[in-house]
C-alpha cells in the first residue's frame, strides 16, 4: 500500500498563527469542515473568518489539529509566524503522516522549526521517511536566511505520485 496520510499541523509549545493552508487562488473551506482538534483545544482559537486558527502556547501545552480526510497526493501549505521569545526546546511542526494508521511503522513528510535562543539563527529541519519505515528516509537541517518571527511565511509541500517538493 502506498503512503496514505492525514495532514497534521502540530504546534508543540508554540505561540503563533497558522492561517489555514491556502494560497490566494485556492478555494478555502471552513476550519470545522476540514479539520478536527488533535490536542490543546483550549489553546486553539478559530478566527472570525472561520478559515484560519490561532494556536497558543502556555506553560504546559501547545495545540494541534488534523485533517478529516486522508490524502494520497496533493499541495499542502501553511502560513506560519514563529514566536519571537526564547523558545529553546520547542518544536513547531507542519507535517504529513500516516502514523494514525501505522503507529509503529509510519511514513512522514515534514517541516520542523527547532526552538531558538534570542539572537541566534533559526533552523528548519525537513524530514522524509518512506516505504513504511522511519529508518528509511532523509533529514536535512538549514539555517534560515530570514527572521521567521517578524512576519508570516508560507511553507508548502507539493506531493505528486512521483515527486515531493
Amino acid at each position: 500500500m502506498g503512503f496514505v496520510a492525514r495532514f497534521l499541523v502540530f504546534m508543540s509549545l508554540f505561540t503563533g498563527l497558522v492561517s489555514g493552508f491556502a494560497l490566494q487562488k485556492l478555494p478555502l473551506i471552513q476550519f470545522d469542515e476540514g479539520y478536527t482538534h488533535l490536542f490543546g483545544d483550549q489553546n486553539m482559537i478559530v478566527n472570525r473568518d472561520g478559515k484560519s486558527v490561532r494556536l497558543i502556547l502556555d506553560e504546559r501545552t501547545g495545540s494541534g489539529f488534523v485533517s478529516n480526510d486522508i490524502y494520497l497526493h496533493g499541495f499542502f501549505s501553511s502560513s506560519i509566524k514563529l514566536p519571537a521569545d526564547y523558545s529553546a526546546g520547542v518544536v513547531i511542526a507542519f507535517y504529513l503522516s500516516n502514523g494514525d494508521i501505522y503507529e509503529k511503522n509510519h511514513d512522514e513528510i515534514d517541516f520542523e522549526f527547532l526552538g531558538n535562543i534570542r539572537g541566534k539563527e533559526w533552523r528548519i529541519q525537513t524530514n522524509i521517511y518512506g516505504n513504511g519505515s522511519t529508518h528509511l528516509g532523509r533529514e536535512e537541517r538549514y539555517n534560515l536566511w530570514f527572521d521567521p518571527t517578524e512576519d508570516f511565511h508560507q511553507y508548502s509541500i507539493m506531493w505528486s505520485h512521483s515527486h515531493i517538493m
